[in-house]
């Protein structure tokens, strides 16, 4: 049977953090091998166990998810079938091959009444059909497999995908007045930190004599923040690449209902992945600017090469 020489095998690499493990993985001297949706069916056992076997990596990442949490009120099978049932199968095929599994999951888990900021071991009340289906897929992970990691993280944005971020530069160039909700209250964090992690931690399991630690841990940037508070931030940024910004008006979510209710409070204590893994993290602020001067000198680049046309 063909072995790869991949050490890591990743799902999701179309998605945001997918797509930055991929990228990254060469500044931390880890080889990828990373699938998409299309080269692997996540829900299907026989398809997963025949990857495992080929591939034989030293670590899965389960970087693949149903994301879109307001869809996901009207399709739960399918956020389910992702979310819930595809962990499960992951579980199941990496224990019988004894493949530890590190998967990531969300701060949806959580209902947003606590008023500081949630440790692994409070308890969970998901509020949503996304959060329900990825609480579940957690419970399965945790159930099957005791060489697994869960990652919680929060408000993900990057240079590409869908994301909050993309969303108001779009706006910016549409609309000159926006109504961003101020009470919903989290930490944006950058897709890059949430790979620059997730390595360092994979190197920590592969490379260290250290004794492994199993278990749930949570992972953000530093520094929470508001949606209005955050788009705030973005706009300030792009007056410096002179382009006009929208008046931003701060409404609380009532006056902004969406199919799915969101935390108030999404902010996740941090501490432990720091002092078990000494992961690095950041102020979001700083992945923002780095994400946005990505984008918009990749759109001024794109413009030049139109003219020359």
């Amino acid at each position: 049977m063909l072995i790869d020489n991949s050490n890591i095998l990743v799902l999701g690499a179309n998605g945001q953090v997918g797509r930055e493990l991929a990228k990254r993985a060469d500044n931390f001297n880890i080889n990828i091998k990373a699938l998409t949706r299309l080269e692997l069916d996540i829900t299907k056992s026989e398809d997963v166990a025949s990857v495992l076997q080929r591939i034989s990596p030293e670590i899965l990442i389960n970087a693949a998810a149903y994301t879109a949490v307001d869809e996901a009120e009207s399709q739960s099978e399918i956020a389910f079938n992702v979310n819930r049932d595809a962990p499960e199968t992951l579980a199941r095929n990496c224990a019988k091959f004894s493949i530890p599994l590190i998967h990531l999951s969300t701060d949806y888990v959580f209902d947003g009444k606590k008023s500081g900021a949630y440790l692994e071991d409070d308890p969970v009340c998901p509020i949503g059909v996304y959060g329900r289906s990825k609480e579940a897929g957690e419970a399965h992970v945790r159930d099957i497999i005791d060489e697994h990691i869960i990652i919680r993280t929060s408000w993900v944005y990057s240079a590409h995908g869908n994301n909050f971020l993309r969303t108001m530069l779009r706006l910016a160039t549409e609309r000159d007045e926006l109504h961003i909700v101020e009470d919903q209250k989290g930490v944006p964090t950058c897709a890059g930190d949430i790979a620059d992690a997730l390595l360092s931690i994979v190197q920590r399991l592969t490379q260290g004599e250290d004794e492994k630690v199993w278990g749930t841990f949570h992972y953000t940037a530093k520094n929470p923040t508001t949606w209005r508070g955050f788009a705030d931030e973005i706009f300030n940024q792009i007056r410096n690449y002179d382009m006009a910004v929208p008046v931003v008006n701060g409404i609380p979510s009532s006056q902004y209902p969406t199919p799915a209710s969101r935390p108030l409070n999404s902010v996740l204590n941090c501490d432990k992945i720091e002092r078990v893994f000494d992961v690095p993290r950041r102020s979001w602020r700083e992945g923002m600017l780095e994400v946005i001067d990505q984008l918009l000198k990749d759109e001024q680049q794109s413009k030049k090469r139109r003219i020359k046309k």
